[in-house]
């Protein structure tokens, strides 16, 4: 079987994964299932209070999760996919969990094939956390992850930097990381 169906079959029955992105391994769990979300934070012994990040594979996908103006998603367009995480408010659909009670959700649309082909065939949106423990080190190759998944996917992370992240309800930039020159010039 390979690898992608298998991160699929994975993510399906609650599982979690440790996935290549463009930027850094990231964990992967079905964003709908609570236990699977709950078991991300202790994984990373991440406090509750700490949102995660969402990852999806197509316009569509994002659409359902977040509330998106015509000028966000012309923005959105030039960005994406991407080595960017964007702050926007969410729908219901998301999780309070997932948000940490907030109003906004940070989303992902990677570059990465991989990333992409394994959101695609689950069908669902997926987490979008680094693959590290809280507060350690991010990680960019399937040997260095080191937290407790179900199932790591080889891949390649290009950048081997964290994504940059911009709040596009406010226009800021709230991290400069991989894709910063772009994200600059776009939102001039």
């Amino acid at each position: 079987m390979n690898q992608i169906k298998k991160a699929v079959e994975i993510l399906k029955i609650g599982g979690i994964i440790a996935y290549p992105t463009e930027t850094v391994y990231g964990i992967g769990a079905n964003i709908f299932d609570e236990l699977a979300v709950r078991r991300i934070f202790e994984i990373k012994k991440r406090q509750f209070n700490k949102p995660l990040s969402v990852a999806v594979s197509n316009f569509k996908m994002l659409e359902n999760l977040v509330y998106l103006s015509s000028e966000n998603r012309k923005i959105m367009e030039k960005l994406l996919p991407g080595p960017v995480t964007i702050i926007l408010p969410k729908k219901e659909i998301v999780s309070n969990l997932i948000t940490a009670n907030s109003d906004f959700v940070g989303v992902r649309l990677p570059e990465n094939k991989v990333a992409r082909e394994i959101i695609s065939k689950a069908k669902f949106p997926i987490t979008a956390t680094s693959a590290n423990l809280s507060g350690k080190k991010e990680v960019t190759e399937a040997k260095d992850v080191k937290v407790d998944v179900d199932f790591i996917v080889t891949g390649e992370c290009k950048y081997k930097n964290p994504s940059t992240v911009i709040d596009l309800v406010n226009k800021k930039i709230l991290r400069e990381g991989a894709g910063i020159e772009k994200v600059k010039l776009i939102l001039k």
